[in-house]
């Protein structure tokens, strides 16, 4: 990054705590922790600026708009270019706008979880945000991928639990077929009918190995027509799958996931 540092789109996301062990302690995006975490960064980096800086999520305990108010004193003083959000509400993004301008929101997206289509994605819409959606394979569920052991974070994950698999494999069969039928990979169907929500609409790939890359990047030759996408939203909808995205205790954690 530092000799190529023009050939980048540098985004940091900051607020999550942990202790030594790895447990969540919660989140802290008070003023002083914004540039704290901020100075840090760009140490740690070894950069001078970041290009895109947003709050993991949203800190109960402050106001969004102090979050947001000391992020745009860091725009001012040139440390950071853009300011975005992550797993927020439409009434918190709409007042962080009111603060200073929003760029992005980047939240869990995929064929499985559609959720932030009533109320969130009309207000980015609305006000020409991007929106970079990570999980578009359902942590690998759309690809028919399972836990390998315990350490492994989708083992607490209800969608992945045992008495989940036999619906859940149904629905990754019905996109396996689809795939076949219309002579692609589920991960590339899957991956495509994130893309054709339009061009502000971002996915992350999280490909581990050059074979995965590869079949996500001929995600780029799939074009879904409207007949495709409807056959292929209703057969592979949230209903056909059970369980929730994140364990119990950490519902309430995305606030995309409560009515603000």
């Amino acid at each position: 990054m530092r000799t190529r540092r023009d050939d980048a789109i540098l985004s940091v996301k900051f607020g999550a705590l942990r202790e030594p062990a790895g447990e969540w302690l919660g989140f802290d995006t008070r003023p002083a922790a914004v540039k704290n975490s901020l100075a840090h960064s760009r140490t740690r980096l070894g950069v001078g600026h970041i290009d895109l800086n947003r709050p993991s999520r949203l800190d109960p305990t402050v106001p969004i708009e102090e979050t947001i108010e000391a992020i745009a004193d860091m725009v001012k003083a040139g440390y950071v270019r853009h300011i975005g959000l992550s797993e927020m509400g439409p009434a918190t993004i709409r007042r962080a706008m009111a603060v200073h301008p929003i760029v992005d929101l980047q939240i869990e997206y995929a064929l499985v979880s559609r959720s932030l289509e009533t109320a969130i994605m009309p207000v980015l819409a609305e006000a020409g945000v991007g929106m970079t959606a990570y999980g578009v394979l359902s942590r690998g569920l759309s690809s028919g991928s399972h836990p390998m052991d315990r350490s492994d974070m989708r083992a607490h994950m209800p969608r992945f639990a045992t008495d989940n698999r036999p619906t859940n494999g149904l629905a990754v069969t019905t996109l396996d077929a689809l795939a076949k039928e219309w002579g692609h990979t589920p991960v590339q169907l899957a991956i495509a009918r994130v893309l054709s929500r339009g061009d502000l609409v971002v996915p992350v790939i999280g490909s581990r190995t050059r074979v995965q890359l590869k079949d996500a990047l001929g995600t780029l030759t799939v074009h879904l027509d409207e007949t495709q996408r409807g056959r292929l939203e209703t057969l592979v909808s949230p209903c056909a799958v059970t369980g929730t995205r994140h364990a119990a205790e950490q519902m309430p954690t995305p606030h995309s996931e409560r009515a603000g």
